[in-house]
């Protein structure tokens, strides 16, 4: 008996900013983008996914450009990676900061459900003037529902570069049993919650110094590291809502300004 193909979602964003000028936008599919009206100095740019949530099968692809202006992208509200019974979800994304500009690429959390399965890329250009901030939040299952993921696929890798040249690269994979993986001391040490921030810019040494202390005294296990005008912040925790308060300190801090109105809804 023939298996019927399962209906997917497909979406794609694409936004140019220059200057104070929208240049293109465009949005197809499952995949929205709102510019909602703002007060700061950065223009905001918010993703929505309108299928609720992404399982195998599905593919989102999203493109960004910001040319001499600041934007800052975020999402809704958080991303689910649902149970997957055929290939993994694809997300691609690629980010362009030109002429000095500054893009803040910080979505809220991704959590991944049991049996999920996820391949994200994220590739980032930028001139050598510009400055960036990426941040990205995984979750395994959702603390307050008791959720304990045990099965898994996730694989994310990021290649940036500034001025045509590979200036950083790292790939992660979870997969198969990632109860033990996250349990082990060696792994997670029980963590349910990782995060990687990370600042590209020719002031990283300085930001370091402004973001120590918040790094140094929070509730999550921190570190940072700081080499050739990048800045790479990483985090775990066993307790989701606790290190959501640090990344969103942290990110304040970073930033100088408070946290997109999506984002203060907890």
């Amino acid at each position: 008996m023939k298996v019927p193909k399962l209906q997917r979602a497909r979406g794609k964003i694409g936004l140019h900013l220059n200057g104070q000028k929208l240049e293109h936008l465009y949005q197809s599919g499952c995949a929205k983008l709102m510019l909602p009206k703002t007060y700061g100095n950065m223009s905001e740019a918010v993703m929505l996914n309108t299928a609720g949530g992404i399982t195998g099968g599905d593919r989102l692809d999203v493109s960004i450009m910001t040319q001499s202006s600041p934007l800052i992208v975020t999402t809704q509200t958080a991303e689910r990676i649902y149970r997957s019974s055929t290939e993994p979800a694809k997300v691609y994304v690629e980010l362009h900061a030109e002429q000095a500009a500054i893009l803040h690429w910080i979505p809220q959390e991704t959590i991944l459900f049991e049996g999920s399965e996820l391949d994200r890329t994220i590739r980032l250009n930028m001139s050598a003037d510009s400055k960036c901030l990426l941040a990205e939040t995984i979750v395994l299952g959702r603390e307050a529902m008791g959720e304990m993921i045990q099965n898994c696929h996730f694989t994310d890798n990021w290649r940036l570069f500034r001025d045509g040249k590979l200036f950083h690269a790292e790939s992660f994979r979870l997969n198969g049993n990632v109860a033990e993986i996250m349990a082990a001391a060696a792994g997670g040490n029980g963590a349910r919650i990782l995060s990687t921030i990370f600042y590209a810019g020719n002031d990283a040494e300085q930001m370091s110094f402004t973001v120590k202390s918040a790094v140094e005294n929070n509730t999550s296990n921190c570190a940072m590291s700081t080499w050739e005008d990048k800045l790479v912040i990483r985090l775990v925790s066993r307790h989701s809502q606790t290190a959501r308060a640090d990344i969103n300190n942290i990110l304040c801090i970073m930033r100088q300004q408070p946290m997109p109105r999506v984002w203060q809804v907890f």
